[in-house]
């Protein structure tokens, strides 16, 4: 059948806007489909591939050894991201102050957006080492009072929390890390761990003190600043090497993990300095399958390095895309069908299990903008430990972008025995946005604005809206996204027991 429009008058122009409306609908179908068709395409080439009289062609041979090369490489950047996304955290501050397990880098004027680094805090003072075990040998840390911290392996497992949540309880303490191998004598009197990775990660946390004019550091860096770091075997104080704390705040550091081939050059680097048991068999398998192996030098051919640096590039947005599908996890939502903000432990551990396994992409989507897992992060008891819902929506369900202006409402009373804080990050790998603020971040120790009511109404936008304060404004970048991370330090039963809950992000006119 063919249908006849009249060449002109009214009739013809409402034909004409028919054929154009359904013209741009079928456009946008058309556009929404062709992904997902592109995709089953590249399915069907790899599952119809030929096989003549029961044999591979060599085009198909090589596109399906390919293919199985590119999904291991995809899986072996995912599971390898806590160790990679360590040693860049590592390698770019050794490269600005130096190595040594004297050498105790201080953000004594606060964190901020010169650092680039997965998720940083910049409501408390942060100071972090890298120790070797292989070159030291066992190592004596003698941790101040007052600390929020933790030592992990370089896979980012716990080996403690030390302070508020450690063995220490806050008082201070002195702990001894024994080598993987180490098979000498164990003195008493210490609070003794010994790590699966030669290389350990000392992460000190102090809280700061609120002043007349917003939080106060001296106290905090003080505290730092009495760490005490030493070889176990050199037990003359005179045989010391003196401790060292540079200011790290303010100066430039690349911390974050590589998106390229360069990835698995760090990880097959680090697997050759640790032990084999460091690494469970089924990944030391994985990555055997393409080439990383401890003894035999990791050298891919041109061929398999292209192959590498793409997958260097999917991988890290496979796990940005689940971060930002809360329906793919169990218990990713905290406040399901009434707010957006989600969980970023969900249903694990702070080693990310599940009821007895590893929950695989929790643990990439964690490592991907953060870095840092202890049982004090993630411990559910009220006033103990710190809760850390994050949102990247609006109520509407659209993400949050720089252009927009955007309100936060919290409630009187938040629920955060220590302090709660809003700090403003880039969705893609959780650094600080550069904003042009000190600091992309507001905390409860600031001189912020304060309804009536006792309850905050926060802004973020590219300028601040007329008539409010400026304390409670966070600037965003036009062309950017963002997310938010909203920190509650001791969060207190409201919280768990839902009778306190933070607004949706609204949209502002």
């Amino acid at each position: 059948m063919v249908t006849y429009f009249p060449a002109f008058g009214p009739a013809h122009d409402a034909a004409r806007k028919l054929v154009r409306t359904i013209a741009v609908g079928s456009f946008a179908v058309a556009a929404v489909l062709a992904p997902a068709l592109a995709q089953d395409a590249r399915w069907d080439n790899l599952a119809n591939a030929p096989f003549p009289n029961g044999y591979p062609t060599e085009e198909t041979r090589t596109l399906l050894l390919d293919e199985l090369y590119f999904q291991r490489a995809v899986q072996v950047y995912l599971s390898g991201l806590p160790a990679v996304n360590m040693l860049a955290i590592r390698d770019g501050s050794e490269a600005k102050f130096g190595s040594g397990h004297n050498i105790l880098p201080v953000w004594k004027k606060r964190m901020d957006a010169k650092a680039i680094i997965p998720t940083p805090n910049a409501d408390v003072i942060y100071a972090q080492s890298y120790l070797d075990l292989k070159k030291d040998g066992p190592l004596v840390v003698v941790a101040p009072p007052g600390l929020i911290g933790m030592l992990t392996d370089f896979w980012q497992r716990a080996l403690t929390d030390v302070g508020i949540g450690g063995p220490d309880k806050g008082q201070g303490g002195v702990y001894l890390l024994l080598p993987p191998d180490y098979d000498g004598p164990v003195p008493s009197g210490y609070n003794t761990f010994r790590s699966p990775t030669y290389n350990v990660f000392l992460f000190w946390r102090a809280p700061m003190t609120k002043g007349p004019n917003g939080p106060e550091t001296a106290q905090a860096v003080a505290h730092i600043e009495q760490t005490l770091i030493y070889p176990l075997r050199a037990g003359i104080p005179s045989e010391w090497k003196k401790m060292q704390f540079p200011d790290a705040s303010g100066v430039p550091l690349n911390m974050m993990y590589p998106r390229d081939a360069t990835f698995f050059d760090r990880l097959a680097q680090f697997i050759e300095y640790e032990p084999v048991a460091s690494v469970d068999p089924f990944l030391r398998g994985m990555m055997a399958s393409i080439g990383i192996v401890k003894g035999q030098p990791f050298k891919p051919d041109a061929r398999h390095r292209q192959i590498l640096e793409k997958a260097a590039q999917v991988a890290p947005r496979i796990a940005d895309a689940l971060v930002v599908s809360p329906d793919h996890f169990q218990g990713r939502l905290y406040y399901p069908g009434k707010r957006q903000w989600f969980n970023a432990y969900a249903g694990v551990d702070d080693k990310f299990f599940s009821n007895g396994y590893l929950n695989l992409d929790v643990q990439s989507t964690f490592f991907t903008g953060a870095y840092s897992s202890a049982p004090y992060m993630n411990v559910n008891a009220p006033g103990i430990g710190a809760r850390y819902p994050a949102a990247v929506k609006d109520a509407d369900g659209d993400y949050f972008v720089g252009d927009r202006t955007y309100r936060l409402h919290l409630p009187a009373n938040v629920p955060a025995a220590l302090f709660w804080s809003v700090t403003a990050y880039k969705p893609a790998d959780g650094s600080m946005i550069e904003n042009g603020q000190p600091f992309p971040s507001i905390n409860s120790m600031s001189k912020i604005a304060q309804n009536a009511d006792g309850s905050y109404d926060l802004y973020f936008g590219p300028q601040l809206p007329s008539g409010k304060p400026e304390s409670n404004w966070i600037r965003t970048n036009p062309g950017e996204g963002f997310m938010l991370a909203l920190r509650l330090y001791g969060a207190t039963m409201p919280f768990y027991d839902q009778s306190w809950i933070p607004d949706d992000i609204v949209k502002m006119q």
